[in-house]
């Protein structure tokens, strides 16, 4: 088993795509990278903004959506099990650990972490999905081409936030839209 080892200060050495933001699972529990170019002020709102997460599912097709009070307003990021390698998340019944790393872009040193949770009831969701994924046989380009339609279908994050499975606000689950 490989540890990632992230420490406020020191270089974010780890491959990420150079589009902002970024979703992986790290040992079972999603880790979400933000990089960008940040002050101090948004600093501290990453740090102490209210974090809220939710699902949206559709053809077998996940996207995270999350929002960071202050930072960032209702972002997505699209997911698939079969891009993540050999990780799973478990079922349990446990709140979920969310791991947030925000990462200067010009000198990729992590400038805050944060870890907030998710209810058992997204956790148990959020597992369910993925292990309809992992059953599904994949095409890499089909999946983009899918994604790309599904972006024309909901071209906001607001639109995938109408239709989500499940809305929390740090580990309680709220009434869908």
């Amino acid at each position: 088993m490989e540890y990632l080892k992230l420490c406020v200060g020191e270089r974010f050495d780890h491959d990420m795509p150079e589009e902002g933001m970024s979703i992986v699972l790290a040992n079972g529990a999603p880790l979400l990278t933000f990089n960008f170019s940040v002050s101090l002020g948004e600093i501290q709102a990453f740090l102490n903004g209210a974090a809220s997460f939710a699902l949206f599912a559709e053809q077998k097709h996940l996207f995270f959506l999350f929002k960071v009070e202050g930072f960032l307003d209702w972002s997505d990021l699209a997911f698939t099990i079969h891009l993540a390698g050999d990780e799973t998340i478990d079922e349990g019944h446990a709140y979920l650990p969310f791991n947030l790393v925000l990462v200067d872009s010009d000198t990729k040193i992590v400038k805050g972490l944060r870890m907030v949770t998710v209810s058992p009831d997204f956790r148990s969701r959020l597992a369910g999905l993925i292990r309809q994924q992992s059953a599904a046989p994949f095409d890499t380009l089909a999946y983009y081409q899918s994604i790309g339609r599904l972006y024309e279908k909901y071209p906001t994050a607001g639109d995938l936030l109408k239709e989500a499975i499940v809305i929390e606000q740090g580990g309680a689950t709220l009434p869908t839209l």
